[in-house]
């Protein structure tokens, strides 16, 4: 059956119509035809707009990324403190993968799907995260800043990367379990992170670039 969108452009809908199956069928799972079928437009349109499958998986990494981060940015923008603003990141993932259904994390699936570390698709997976590493490493500067007697021995890029660690093993415990236990687990260890008075090993080093 066709999916009616009438209100919007071919290459719109074929985006929107390979965002749905990519997410919930899996990449290779989906076929070229079965995109074509489902958006309702001619061969020759698709391949006017995508002249080919891994071409239309970047447009729909690209606007994933993009979408999914400006919503993360609006959460935290929603809250008042910089420890409100630091944890809301976390706190945003029950509403996002509760909307998905615990599907999980789309930059995930393809790392699953595309073997080759230097693929197009991989790459505009690690942009992803690392825009939204450079954002969390923002809050967590602020967070220091703003109470040096109480955050100042916290260290913004360990803290950095340790949030990062969290927040991708909560999304992949999540749909593993099918279950938010670990999501509420994941806020609580971030909630450790800032409250341990041991939170920086003398030898540890960070690995997050400058």
């Amino acid at each position: 059956m066709k999916t009616q969108q009438t209100d919007i452009t071919p290459r719109e809908r074929i985006l929107r119509t390979a965002a749905e199956l990519f997410y919930h069928q899996g990449y290779r799972a989906t076929g070229i035809n079965e995109v074509i079928a489902r958006s309702g437009v001619a061969k020759a349109t698709f391949y006017n707009n995508f002249p080919s499958k891994d071409d239309l998986c970047l447009a729909y990494l690209q606007d994933r990324n993009t979408s999914e981060y400006e919503a993360i940015v609006a959460s935290v923008h929603d809250h008042d403190t910089p420890r409100q603003r630091f944890m809301a990141v976390m706190q945003s993932l029950q509403p996002w993968l509760e909307a998905n259904r615990l599907r999980g994390c789309a930059f995930l699936h393809m790392v699953a799907e595309v073997p080759d570390p230097g693929h197009m698709l991989r790459e505009e997976g690690i942009k992803h995260y690392q825009s939204l590493r450079q954002f969390i490493r923002g809050l967590a500067e602020d967070l220091i800043a703003s109470d040096p007697e109480a955050y100042g021995r916290l260290n913004a890029d360990i803290l950095t990367d340790d949030y990062l660690v969290i927040l991708g093993g909560a999304i992949a415990m999540t749909e593993i379990y099918q279950d938010l236990w670990p999501v509420a687990q994941a806020v609580v260890l971030i909630e450790r992170l800032i409250a341990s008075e041991s939170h920086v090993p003398e030898n540890r080093q960070t690995c997050l670039s400058p």
